[in-house]
């Protein structure tokens, strides 16, 4: 990356110990830790520079596969957003309204039992074929682990990484389910 602001050309401060908030994932709870984040000293413009977002979207898709408690409105919408679905499509592909995905997304609803399920395989099948890489050695598994009347969770637990969790592979081959 250029050591020169792109709006008006001024010198970058690169910072690389502060944790980043990674909020345009779509997601509120991801922390990013060992990321290079640039401050113009002349027009205090901040950017950031995160290597390898296909690798750390196909670690987060992981993580939220994983988890116990049902998919929250926005890890609906990244989901969707990862598997490239306009919420029609992604309506017709699980047999609802896209007046229904929506308010799944919008957390007017929450995602039922069933369809939980099936939206993170439709992920995990989507991201194999994607990579052609195994996203998950034991997916029967991981599902048959979930408590069978789940919740959506209160607290949504912090998500933190750094770059050697997806560039070097964290989760080799399990997820924590």
């Amino acid at each position: 990356m250029s050591k020169t602001c792109f709006q008006c050309g001024g010198e970058l401060q690169v910072n690389k110990n502060k944790p980043y908030h990674y909020t345009e994932s779509g997601l509120d709870n991801v922390v990013l830790f060992g990321i290079n984040q640039y401050k113009c000293k002349a027009c205090s413009e901040t950017f950031v520079s995160i290597p390898m977002m296909e690798e750390l979207h196909l670690l987060l898709g992981r993580e939220l596969c994983c988890k116990k408690g049902l998919l929250t409105g926005k890890e609906v919408k990244f989901i969707r957003k990862e598997l490239h679905m306009k919420a029609k499509e992604m309506a017709q592909a699980l047999g609802v309204t896209a007046s229904t995905v929506s308010r799944w997304e919008n957390d007017k609803e929450p995602i039922g039992e069933t369809h939980d399920r099936l939206l993170r395989s439709f992920y995990m099948l989507y991201a194999s074929e994607q990579t052609e890489k195994i996203l998950h050695r034991d997916a029967v598994h991981i599902f048959s682990n979930l408590p069978t009347k789940r919740k959506r969770l209160q607290k949504t637990t912090k998500l933190e990484f750094s770059p050697a969790d997806w560039m070097g592979g964290r989760y080799p081959e399990f997820c924590p389910a």
